[in-house]
């Protein structure tokens, strides 16, 4: 029975010992809230599990998707869910103001800002047009694991670098954008999500 706990431990960051009390609560007491909880975790990963294989067949998010969506959520320091419409909103006008100063010339700025405006100029947008494609092919449910996960990255990416931002990147050191350059690179992405189940095969 112990074995079943890790996936408990792991997703929802339960403490192990709490886990066992409620466990242990299942044998007498049917009816108490923390068996039902507990079982309604439990259920939680069976549904998550089969979610993200629908979101990998019906959408097939790629590295640089997640990136962008991680970039935004990191910069606009959201932390909770979104709608589907809320993150259209922010996102478009995110990645069509144009930004301009020496530290938009970095690696990592280059990287968000890909899309260059005509042939002449050194204006560059967002590519935001993937991750509008790819949020609405995804049901709510669907747009909700994947959201969750980028949530999460991105707080598990502020602690462990001990990063974040009010001001975009205006007034980094190019040492700071460095930092986030690594931060989010897409090894870092691709490995999280990889673990995640969501993407590779």
């Amino acid at each position: 029975m112990s074995a079943s706990y890790k996936p408990l431990v792991e997703r929802f960051d339960i403490p192990r010992p709490t886990l066992i009390e409620w466990q242990k609560r299942a044998v007498g007491d049917k009816e108490n809230w923390r068996v039902k909880h507990l079982e309604y975790l439990r259920t939680q990963l069976i549904v998550e599990k089969e979610t993200l294989k629908e979101i990998k067949q019906k959408a097939a998010p790629c590295v640089e998707d997640m990136f962008i969506l991680s970039v935004y959520l990191f910069f606009y320091n959201v932390s909770r869910y979104i709608s589907k419409d809320e993150l259209r909103s922010g996102l478009r006008a995110f990645a069509l103001e144009i930004r301009n100063g020496v530290e938009y010339q970095h690696e990592f700025a280059q990287r968000i800002w890909s899309l260059r405006i005509g042939d002449e100029s050194n204006k560059r947008i967002v590519n935001y047009y993937r991750i509008f494609d790819l949020i609405d092919r995804l049901s709510v449910a669907q747009y909700a694991l994947l959201l969750s996960f980028a949530l999460e990255f991105v707080k598990q990416t502020k602690k462990r670098y001990q990063i974040a931002t009010k001001t975009f990147l205006e007034g980094k050191t190019w040492q700071e954008l460095h930092m986030y350059d690594k931060a989010f690179s897409l090894k870092a992405i691709e490995d999280f999500f990889t673990k995640k189940g969501l993407l590779g095969l």
